[in-house]
């Protein structure tokens, strides 16, 4: 159930608990689904391209590493194995949905714009020379609308467009992030906050660990 308070919850309770969940889903995962997530198998790994860079997920202990050897941030390692653990075939459309047109997900909305939009055009948003310089290093695709817009491979099978407007005389940058058709409930609300504010983590420079 949404807070009343309209804080966003943890994604998923304590990370170890979320992370030792997924594990244990992820035993019962068929080496077709994972395929079909995008996931490919490299001996006892399974690798995802991620904004440009490989990961590899240890499906046993639920360790993700970066291409370096480098364990991954706890938020990152949810993420990973919540999309692996995902048990269905959705048809992730075109990125067109705002966070508050996810069902259920408006209570949270106000505190979505500070935590993820508002960061962003603090950030690598703040101007457009900053932005494309961020974008080019994810990989991000020259997209239409704003001012700028990109487009950005989070997971093999899921994109999320970026739209941004320069500042003016009136009003400071601003932007939107659209989602893909079908995002919800292949992820959780929970983690759909937590992959719009590690993408612009990563566009402001944080490495994936």
């Amino acid at each position: 159930m949404p807070d009343p308070s309209g804080h966003i919850p943890p994604a998923q309770g304590h990370y170890r608990i979320a992370a030792d969940k997924a594990v244990e889903t992820l035993k019962d995962q068929s080496p077709e689904q994972l395929t079909w997530l995008g996931a490919r198998a490299d001996g006892d790994l399974w690798t995802l391209e991620i904004l440009g860079q490989t990961l590899s997920a240890d499906l046993q202990t639920g360790s993700v590493r970066t291409a370096e050897g480098a364990e991954v941030r706890e938020t990152w390692q949810i993420l990973v194995l919540h999309y692996l653990s995902i048990d269905s075939r959705p048809t992730f459309g075109e990125p067109t949905l705002t966070f508050a047109e996810i069902p259920g997900a408006i209570t949270y909305d106000k505190v979505y714009q500070g935590r993820v939009i508002g960061r962003l055009c603090y950030t690598a948003g703040r101007n457009a020379e900053t932005l494309v310089a961020a974008a080019a290093a994810l990989d991000g695709k020259t997209a239409d609308g704003g001012d700028k817009a990109f487009e950005f491979s989070i997971f093999p099978k899921l994109n999320v467009k970026l739209i941004w407007h320069a500042a003016d005389d009136e009003f400071p940058p601003s932007a939107t992030i659209l989602l893909p058709t079908n995002i919800f409930p292949a992820l959780s609300i929970e983690d759909i906050v937590v992959l719009s504010e590690q993408l612009v983590a990563r566009l402001s420079g944080k490495a994936f660990n």
